[in-house]
């Protein structure tokens, strides 16, 4: 055997875990998959077709595309090119940037489309199926397709095909991503599916406050105020959860996320009578 091959045969995982392995992500991916069809079906009922789903999705990465530079930029001038310490000071500062810039894209680039592009979306229907088209492709980026990586690598290594022609520079790399591979269970794919569910919920409910703050009449400075609560609220609910997950574990963080949500809800109904949506 040679050196490469011991190498491999030294950080691959047991039979067992790789096994469970892949039936955690197997499970995680065919739940997104299932999930993303819903919403796409759900969102074409509720919008009268797929064009306020589908401008969603258009939010999300028109979002992204705006944020990730201006992240990175702040990101390497106050934090530095090394990654921080989870728990120190510094990575609560991280997240927190993270976090703010979250919740002024995402919440700017919704009201951006929907004051422009999307002007026919004006009902509450309207407004939950362009939510679930913003969740959708953001759980089809960040999850799914992760998710289904994640099963590719571990049959290549089942099968041994991971380590072909593989540089032993490389075998490092490839030993970090078994170890954190072999670890997913079935509770982690779980805990994930519900954080989805719950992430897909939260995202409605933004849409629709923006909405709300669109629809109704006033210059752009008034528009800015009405905005502050959304992407408050977005950045406030990703803190929250990272910032608790190594203090409290993962799931008090999604308990906590999904307590979150749940208030959102109860406040957007609260206040759903004040406003000027329409149903359909």
């Amino acid at each position: 055997m040679n050196a490469v091959a011991r190498l491999a045969s030294m950080v691959a995982p047991t039979a067992t875990e790789l096994e469970a392995a892949q039936g955690a992500y197997t499970l995680l991916a065919g739940g997104l998959v299932t999930l993303f069809l819903v919403g796409l079906l759900a969102a074409r009922r509720l919008g009268g077709g797929v064009s306020p789903w589908a401008w969603g999705g258009v939010t999300f990465v028109l979002s992204q595309a705006a944020r990730l530079p201006v992240l990175t930029i702040i990101n390497a001038l106050v934090i530095g090119g090394v990654a921080p310490v989870t728990g120190s000071g510094t990575w609560f500062v991280a997240i927190a940037i993270a976090s703010v810039t979250a919740g002024v894209f995402e919440e700017g680039s919704r009201a951006l489309i929907l004051s422009t592009a999307a002007k026919r979306i004006r009902s509450e229907r309207g407004g939950a199926s362009f939510g679930l088209g913003h969740a959708g492709i953001e759980a089809l980026i960040f999850t799914l397709v992760p998710s289904v990586a994640a099963l590719l690598l571990l049959s290549g290594i089942a099968d041994g095909s991971a380590y072909v022609n593989l540089p032993a520079a490389s075998l490092a790399q490839l030993d970090a991503a078994i170890t954190f591979l072999g670890r997913q269970e079935i509770g982690s794919s779980l805990l994930a599916l519900s954080e989805r569910i719950f992430a897909t919920l939260l995202h409605v409910i933004l849409t629709l406050y923006v909405l709300r703050a669109v629809a109704e009449q006033g210059d752009r400075t008034t528009l800015v105020r009405r905005l502050l609560f959304p992407a408050a609220l977005h950045a406030a609910a990703n803190f929250t959860t990272v910032a608790l997950l190594p203090v409290a574990g993962i799931v008090a963080a999604e308990v906590v996320f999904a307590a979150i949500t749940i208030g959102a809800l109860l406040h957007y109904r609260r206040t759903r009578a004040a406003a000027s949506l329409p149903l359909s």
